[in-house]
């Protein structure tokens, strides 16, 4: 068959040779072999390479895929998990698949164990007795295929136990992050327990920080008294955690044995001795504690009560015999690090020489002395001040660069943050909390007679926005609010009349859902805060002070009642005169106790007689008491009410300046040493100059 042309899947070949014959017998034209060896050494004229790699992006996706798609048709399957809890679902799978995805199946269907030999794997003991979802088994197997899966909060706990228990380390880690995501107040507990349980410890870290930061609202939730013994006992153990009282402790271990009285009573005596006797009010621990049943029928716990009632006395009688030495309480007596203290603090002003103060300070009333605060990051004088559930809001400034500047406190992380500026340059105005809002009223501005305006800020949104104005001017506003409704004012508004100052005093009624004002007689007297108020409400004292508001739930109905033009001025009998002669001081409250900060002594402004002085009004007492020094004289700052963790004021904290103010502060030294040298120069003869 000489000759003949053979067409091969479309190419001819001639073929010199019977069919069948190799590629010598055939008789091809040419060598192919050497033609390939040549193509090796000269490729285009060039000398190329020998060999090639080749590489599919998408072969392994593609593989996984398809080996997917095999499972979920039942394909070449050889292996069969069983969740009995699953509604009873079975798996079907490859074990090649499995154990090269983990290696919880490795030796589990390597042949050592009857697993291997039947094909089939229980999957039993789960943290739920239906065990995990079918929907949620068939995503993580699917991820064990393809590296693939979606997780929601309502899926990532199955996802995370199974991925826990297939050792799918990745998986597992994603479930720790995706839940630190999403961690709040109303689940850190929750997740707090799931990150012990799955040992994610940087999630346990975060969701710990929460709960410890936030342990006084966490309290208030019911899942807290759901948690086991060594958690609650872990937590009582815990010097960091933020409470309000030893007392609020006394009481969640109370709720917590109670709820399962029959299996927790006998932890009641271990949990009992984690708590700081000596920090709860005597009469709280004979009234309250010492009459509790669970206390009284055990030994251990009313000696632990008597101890910490002696110990009180002990220490009472060494304050009043003035033996300071023996009064102060060993460490295992002090208040946790956590425990939100009450503290007065006072925010901005300006001291001797005119020079602006940064640093703020606190009275702390527990101990009778003065603590240093962290420093604002603005110059505030003629500022408002507002407290919130979370913050301490100060606003606005007598000097033009910060008089827009809104700032706010967190006692939980003793630190100011900036928020949105004011719409407008002012001082001297109210500002107030309602419904979680604050409310800027009125004010004063440098080159202007006063303002009318009325401004809403939503800290959600972090801004400010307009309301309808107020109909006159308001200046140098004080306000308190009734029933989270109705804002009562005292103020002044300029008059054309032939007084001193052009100004008059007026009280008015704003209602922040209706916007209507409407004048009044007085603010309403509920308390000695509105009686002090009123009883120096024409005073120059009470014009030039700042004050901090306050917020009754009163009925409105019934605070209207409480409006009188006569006003017993009985809370000043004890106040000594010459504290209503001061000027720029800070008033606030503390319950019903009045405090009176600062200021200074002449109107004159070449002798100003800055004050260090602050007094106290006691309710129980009914007497003005003259409280220690603070420990710079300071005028036109404000003060106010605020709960701070003793970790804050224990020892002598010392803090730095914000860097801001420190190059401010540098400017204003470099601007004067020019003005000084500018000064020397003139007052140098010519002579001496030119040389």
């Amino acid at each position: 068959m000489a000759g003949q042309v053979v067409e091969m899947e479309g190419v001819e070949a001639a073929v010199s040779g019977p069919v069948g014959l190799g590629v010598e017998g055939m008789g091809i034209s040419g060598n192919v072999g050497a033609g390939l060896a040549s193509m090796a050494e000269v490729v285009g004229g060039e000398p190329g390479p020998e060999s090639e790699d080749f590489e599919c992006s998408t072969h392994c996706s593609e593989l996984s895929w398809r080996q997917n798609e095999q499972r979920r048709q039942g394909l070449f399957c050889d292996i069969t998990l069983c969740f009995g809890g699953a509604g009873g679902r079975e798996f079907r799978a490859h074990r090649s698949v499995l154990a090269a995805a983990t290696e919880y199946f490795t030796p589990l269907l390597s042949g050592q164990f009857s697993e291997s030999r039947s094909g089939r794997v229980e999957m039993r003991k789960w943290s739920s007795e239906p065990g995990p979802e079918p929907d949620t088994v068939e995503a993580v197997i699917e991820y064990m295929y393809t590296g693939r899966i979606r997780v929601s909060t309502g899926s990532v706990h199955e996802v995370l136990e199974l991925a826990d228990r297939f050792l799918l380390i990745r998986l597992k880690e994603f479930c720790g992050e995706f839940l630190k995501k999403k961690l709040n107040l109303s689940n850190c507990v929750a997740i707090h327990s799931l990150a012990h349980m799955y040992t994610l410890s940087q999630l346990a870290l975060k969701a710990a920080d929460m709960i410890r930061r936030n342990f006084y609202k966490v309290i208030q939730d019911e899942e807290f008294y759901t948690l086991p013994f060594h958690l609650i006992r872990d937590w009582l153990s815990d010097l960091e955690i933020t409470v309000d009282s030893e007392e609020v402790l006394f009481e969640t271990v109370l709720k917590w044995v109670q709820r399962n009285a029959e299996e927790r009573e006998r932890y009641f005596e271990e949990l009992f001795k984690l708590l700081r006797l000596s920090q709860m009010k005597p009469t709280y621990l004979t009234r309250n504690v010492k009459s509790e049943r669970l206390v009284s029928i055990n030994e251990v716990c009313v000696r632990l009560v008597s101890e910490a009632v002696e110990s009180h006395a002990l220490r009472a009688e060494n304050l009043q015999s003035g033996n300071l030495q023996h009064s102060v309480s060993p460490v295992g007596l002090l208040p946790r690090y956590g425990q939100n203290m009450d503290v007065i603090m006072v925010i901005g002003g300006v001291s001797e020489g005119g020079d602006y103060l940064s640093e703020c300070v606190g009275y702390f009333i527990d101990e009778d002395r003065w603590v240093n605060l962290p420093h604002i990051h603005n110059h505030l004088d003629g500022h408002a001040v507002a407290v919130t559930e979370s913050y301490i809001y100060v606003a606005g400034s007598m000097e033009p660069g910060f008089a827009k500047t809104v700032e706010r406190y967190n006692p939980n992380r003793n630190m100011w943050e900036q928020v949105c500026n004011l719409m407008t340059r002012k001082h001297s105005f109210g500002l107030t909390e309602v419904k979680g809002k604050l409310y800027s009223i009125g004010g004063h501005g440098n080159f202007s007679p006063g303002f009318k305006d009325v401004t809403v800020y939503n800290p959600e949104q972090d801004k400010w926005h307009n309301l309808e104005s107020a109909p006159k001017i308001l200046r140098d506003v004080k306000a308190v609010t009734i029933e989270e409704r109705f804002v009562y004012i005292a103020a002044r508004t300029p008059v054309d009349s032939d007084s001193e100052d052009g100004l008059r005093a007026i009280i008015t009624r704003y209602d922040t859902e209706t916007r209507q004002w409407q004048d009044v007689d007085s603010l309403p007297l509920i308390d000695n805060y509105c009686f002090f108020q009123m009883s120096v409400a024409s005073t120059n004292f009470y014009h030039t002070a700042s004050c901090c508001p306050k917020s009754y739930p009163l009925d409105n109905e019934e605070a209207k009642r409480k409006i009188s033009g006569r006003v017993s001025d009985e809370i000043l009998e004890s106040l000594p005169p010459e504290v209503l002669s001061i000027e720029g001081a800070a008033i606030c409250y503390y319950k019903d106790d009045v405090f009176i900060i600062g200021g200074w002594k002449n109107s004159d402004d070449i002798d100003k007689q800055y004050r260090k002085e602050a007094y106290r009004y006691c309710a129980e007492r009914k007497r003005w008491m003259l409280l220690p020094p603070m420990p710079q004289p300071r005028c036109r700052a404000t003060a106010c009410h605020v709960r701070i963790p003793y970790r804050c004021l224990h020892g002598s904290q010392r803090y730095p300046m914000p860097q801001n103010l420190m190059w401010q502060k540098d400017r204003i030294r470099q601007m004067q040493e020019i003005h000084r040298h500018a000064l020397s120069l003139r007052r140098m003869p010519r002579s001496q100059i030119e040389c």
